[in-house]
């Protein structure tokens, strides 16, 4: 570990982080999205089904856009009491300090009749990503899953997020399904949510 490269710890979430975090900035930039596109009998058209083609079919094309997309979540974020809440109703979780200062925290919910542990939010700070404190988020996201019984770990997801589609990726996890209409009317009612899960060993 080089002089400019942070000490990195992990420690229990507490509402007394909330301060901390509610200050993380998680925006993100991207020249590529993942445009949803709907095939067979789902397609508007109403083309008939061809022998041997998919009768029902969605995929996610990598596409460009130009200029970047950037987006903040600032403009849908929580107020700190908010963010408190959140973190007294959660099931448990997980703060990265870097150079004991708070930079990501992963959020979790164990959903029982599933046997899964929702990721409620992942969040690495800005300033503080290319340090692996990510994947070492969901390292301890999936130890806390396992020590539940937990057979998955599961999170959603935009289309527009390429770069976090790009992370889960590359830390085992896989899309296993696809919701066109998840979001209400709105600034985000055109972006598709991505499930993604991870089977737990």
């Amino acid at each position: 570990m080089d002089e400019l490269t942070p000490a990195i710890n992990v420690r229990s979430v507490s509402v007394t982080d909330a301060p901390a975090l509610h200050q993380l900035d998680y925006s993100f930039e991207t020249e590529r999205i993942y445009t949803l596109r709907v095939g067979g009998a789902l397609a508007q058209s109403g083309s008939p089904h061809a022998p041997g083609k998919p009768a029902l079919a969605f995929e996610l094309w990598e596409t460009p856009v130009e200029p970047p997309l950037y987006k903040s979540y600032r403009e849908y974020d929580r107020t700190l009491a908010e963010v408190e809440a959140k973190l007294t109703g959660i099931d448990g979780g997980y703060v990265a300090l870097a150079d004991e200062q708070a930079a990501g925290v992963v959020l979790l919910n164990f959903e029982q009749w599933r046997s899964v542990a929702r990721i409620e939010d992942i969040i690495v700070g800005r300033q503080f990503r290319r340090y692996g404190i990510g994947s070492l988020l969901l390292n301890c996201a999936s130890d806390w899953a396992r020590n539940r019984g937990c057979w998955a770990i599961v999170l959603e997801t935009q289309n527009v997020n390429y770069p976090a589609i790009q992370f889960y990726l590359r830390n085992g996890l896989e899309v296993w399904s696809i919701h066109h209409h998840f979001y209400p009317p709105g600034p985000v009612e055109h972006e598709v949510a991505i499930f993604m899960g991870k089977k737990l060993k």
